[in-house]
């Protein structure tokens, strides 16, 4: 015989069981049908199972719970229809059969799984365990590449900027845009007192001459724009080893000396693909939706302007997540091949085509000693390639137009605004609309940026559909109260398409998580702004 707690634990085992199902009360009946299987004189418990069943708060479907809660989130049954996307040439690259790398070693460690499952979570272990792999993996690298039978391939190889290979090599060139000077001007912040935190690093930028040139025979490596020429490491020309980590580096995949400046390869493929040739849009943070928008798709989009390489294959990341594979479409069409290569495997190009950097923000600070980092800089010209491709394809949605203001809901785990329900509660009687982007496609986001006028939001890569909002847009980031952090980033993108942001600082929770730190936001300050209201 069943008793009123073994139903009430069946019931528990259930729900996480069968914690995807989307109806969680057909799993409950699930639970039900069972019992009545076991044994023909449960009814009394089957009703005492139903009793215990209508007194819990059963989880339902989110986008059903959220329509019921919150009649102020974006409906999806008003996006507009799904548009036509240019079917890509896509040639995929099959995986490494190259030994794993170290990283790879210990992400399949059962400290690893711990550690994602249990300590990343908390600040400061997070901080400790990453400032740790920062200090030991290098040591352990340096040992193993210096051991007699360490393979030769590996070995040091110079860095040098792409503009000084090509000068030195006398390769072939053609300048798409010359530089360009963009104003920076210092972004309103609020409460007021904390603009004296937003230390200038400067009023303005130039961009450099965006170019593009041949580099001859070179080789491409998964998941990284470092290419190998002649026995050298080229790297594009916003590179500053000194103050900048790469992600490769992190994930441990090269080794860099940055004082002496040389690199060295911790992971190589045995068997390279071969093209004679091709334009590589390879980039070890292309996954990130931010860095795609920003760094990645502004080459693509002027490599693609150029006619004479209207035949030449491009090379980029295996793995993109839907909606970036879609601005690639948008930008590349149908008619050009695209080789998808994933990490760990390499593709010898007989004349490598390479665009000059378009945008370019560090990955990591190296050395927080050292002053001059960049908040990253952006070439507006290359942005306004962008929108002229994807502007024709903005869309419309099915039954009233793209809300005028916006309220971007973070769904994350990091930085968080932890008062988030008092912000939303907030905003919501001042007509915003909330959003989670990551329930729209490409252009859908794109489209909803251009057609609003105050759009609001905490720090996220969300804010990077801000270089297609319209002329009068009012961009207002939430973004936590921290010394060190890149307030100028967001800034420099906005500045690029004529547009300034507004900072809203809060109080930071946990610092040591950085810049990924959690952060209580002051709702009273909104009342101070007509940026937001």
């Amino acid at each position: 015989m069943l008793t009123a707690l073994q139903i009430k634990l069946s019931i528990v085992i259930w729900g996480m069981l069968m914690g995807n199902d989307k109806d969680q009360k057909a799993v409950f009946q699930k639970a039900i049908l069972i019992l009545e299987k076991i044994s023909s004189d449960v009814n009394e418990k089957i009703e005492i199972f139903k009793s215990e069943i209508s007194k819990i708060d059963l989880p339902q479907n989110e986008d059903k719970k959220d329509a019921l809660q919150n009649p102020y989130l974006l409906p999806l049954t008003n996006l507009p229809s799904k548009i036509d996307i240019p079917k890509i040439k896509l040639v995929e690259i099959g995986p490494s059969i190259a030994k794993p790398t170290p990283f790879d070693r210990l992400r399949a460690t059962f400290f690893y799984s711990f550690y994602l499952k249990y300590i990343k979570s908390i600040p400061f272990l997070r901080w400790f365990f990453i400032r740790t792999w920062l200090l030991l993996f290098p040591m352990y690298a340096r040992i193993i590449v210096s051991l007699p039978w360490a393979n030769p391939a590996k070995k040091w190889r110079p860095i040098i900027k792409m503009q000084d290979f090509v000068l030195a090599n006398q390769r072939p060139c053609q300048q798409v845009f010359g530089p360009v000077r963009v104003e920076t001007p210092a972004p309103k912040v609020l409460p007021a007192e904390d603009q004296a935190l937003l230390v200038a690093p400067h009023d303005h930028y130039v961009f450099p001459a965006v170019y593009v040139a041949e580099l001859g025979q070179a080789m491409v490596c998964g998941g990284s724009n470092l290419v190998f020429v002649d026995g050298a490491v080229v790297c594009h020309d916003l590179y500053d080893f000194e103050r900048d980590y790469t992600s490769e580096e992190m994930h441990g995949r090269h080794l860099i000396e940055p004082t002496t400046q040389r690199m060295r390869l911790l992971h190589q493929d045995p068997t390279p693909g071969e093209i004679d040739c091709a334009a590589s849009f390879v980039d070890a943070c292309a996954q990130n939706y931010a860095h795609w928008m920003t760094e990645v798709l502004p080459r693509v989009a002027v490599f693609c302007d150029l006619p004479a390489y209207a035949e030449v294959p491009i090379i980029v990341n295996a793995g993109l997540h839907p909606n970036i594979m879609q601005s690639l479409a948008l930008v590349v069409g149908n008619q050009r091949k695209v080789m998808l290569l994933p990490v760990g495997r390499s593709i010898k190009v007989n004349n490598l085509v390479q665009t000059s950097v378009t945008g370019y923000v560090p990955f990591e600070r190296r050395n927080d000693k050292l002053q001059g980092h960049s908040h990253g800089m952006f070439s507006s010209l290359a942005f306004a390639s962008v929108l002229a491709k994807v502007k024709p394809h903005m869309t419309q949605p099915k039954h009233e137009p793209w809300p005028n203001k916006i309220y971007l809901r973070r769904n994350s785990g990091i930085r968080k605004v932890s008062n988030i329900d008092e912000v939303e509660n907030f905003l919501f009687p001042y007509e915003y609309v909330a959003v989670e982007s990551e329930k729209l496609d490409f252009i859908q986001q794109a489209s909803l940026f251009h057609n609003a006028q105050y759009i609001i939001g905490s720090s996220g890569a969300a804010l990077a559909n801000l270089v297609f909002c319209g002329s009068n847009a009012r961009i207002n980031i939430m973004i936590g109260r921290l010394e060190g952090t890149s307030y100028w980033y967001w800034q420099n993108i906005a500045a690029s398409v004529s547009h300034n942001v507004t900072y809203y600082f809060g109080e930071v929770l946990h610092a040591n998580n950085g810049i990924h730190s959690d952060f209580y936001v002051d709702v009273n300050k909104f009342n101070l702004s007509g940026d937001v209201l």
